[in-house]
């Protein structure tokens, strides 16, 4: 539905004629336009062949200026429809995604469609899933191997997170595992972070054998300062022949210090044997970490005032280009 800013503006509608009525009885030599229209519309009903070429031309100027007063006060009334549109939530919560990119991370015990796939092609997909549904959170992204770094700050452009998570690389922060540091690079941005709730994901699928800081620490720390960590250890239960071995796929993997970080700082553990059981805990964590705001309205005004100036300027232009033909007196 079309409303109006300024709706009282249309009582100056008939200020033009006003105008003439008081110009033709001030100055009687004046054209006298108001009964030469009357008398060109009932000759008008009649034929067009008895209408002089001026008197056309007259009829259709006036119509034209009408046009655009009509046009200029719809347009100063300033015309616009309300749209309700549904904003995205802003749930006041920070949270930052770890992942592991140490050299384990490339063993081909998980199956993705049917195929054999490395863990990390895995992680990219359900991880970046995960990243990209929370919808009105902000979230970090922290790579880590023997050394740990930022791969995203906080924010709320889901998609360049995700798009971060999926240019990463087995070994491109070293090939071996500083789960602590990567704890502590993750407390330290969002420690003095504003947000009402603060949450850390991790993603490992070793042991921290790497870096200066303990996970443990890390995980006390974070229980001061309310920050809870959810852990997840990855790894098939498969034997893999690695370096000329039979061994578990998930040797390497340090569950005890995992459930040990997600009970001091007040998270949860979860095991992950296949790429479904990923999802899955990816999915709880989702839910673990949900919002309870929901998504205030917002009303948007669509303006239309650059229609009808657009067409001020149409009725005006041939009145600009042309000038009124004068009758012939002889």
């Amino acid at each position: 539905m079309i409303e109006f800013q300024w709706p009282w503006i249309y009582l100056l509608l008939p200020l033009p004629l006003l105008a003439l009525r008081w110009q033709s009885k001030k100055n009687h030599n004046a054209i006298a336009v108001l009964p030469r229209l009357s008398q060109a519309f009932e000759q008008l009903e009649k034929n067009t062949s008895g209408i002089p070429l001026a008197s056309l031309q007259q009829l259709w100027r006036l119509a034209l200026l009408w046009c655009a007063w009509c046009a200029l006060l719809t347009a100063i009334a300033q015309p616009g429809r309300l749209e309700t549109q549904t904003a995205q939530p802003a749930s006041g919560r920070a949270m930052v995604v770890l992942i592991d990119l140490s050299t384990s991370m490339e063993r081909l015990d998980f199956t993705m469609d049917g195929n054999p796939v490395d863990r990390l092609t895995v992680v990219k997909r359900v991880a970046g899933d995960f990243i990209t549904q929370r919808a009105g959170d902000r979230v970090g992204l922290v790579l880590f191997g023997s050394e740990a770094f930022i791969g995203s700050p906080l924010s709320y452009d889901l998609r360049a997170v995700n798009y971060i998570l999926q240019s990463s690389g087995i070994g491109m922060a070293g090939r071996t595992t500083a789960m602590g540091d990567a704890l502590g690079l993750a407390i330290q941005s969002l420690r003095n972070d504003a947000a009402v709730d603060k949450a850390i994901v991790l993603l490992s699928d070793g042991t921290n054998n790497a870096g200066t800081a303990e996970p443990e620490d890390a995980a006390s720390l974070a229980a001061s300062l309310d920050i809870r960590i959810h852990t997840i250890g990855l790894g098939s239960d498969s034997t893999a022949k690695d370096q000329q071995l039979f061994q578990s796929a998930s040797a390497d993997l340090d569950e005890k210090t995992l459930k040990a970080i997600a009970s001091e700082s007040g998270g949860r553990f979860f095991r992950a044997h296949t790429a479904s059981e990923l999802e899955t805990i990816y999915a709880a964590i989702n839910t673990l970490e949900q919002s309870d705001s929901e998504a205030p309205p917002v009303i948007i005004r669509q303006d239309f005032r650059n229609v009808f100036i657009i067409l001020l300027l149409l009725f005006l232009a041939p009145l600009l280009i042309t000038s009124p033909v004068r009758g012939n007196h002889t």
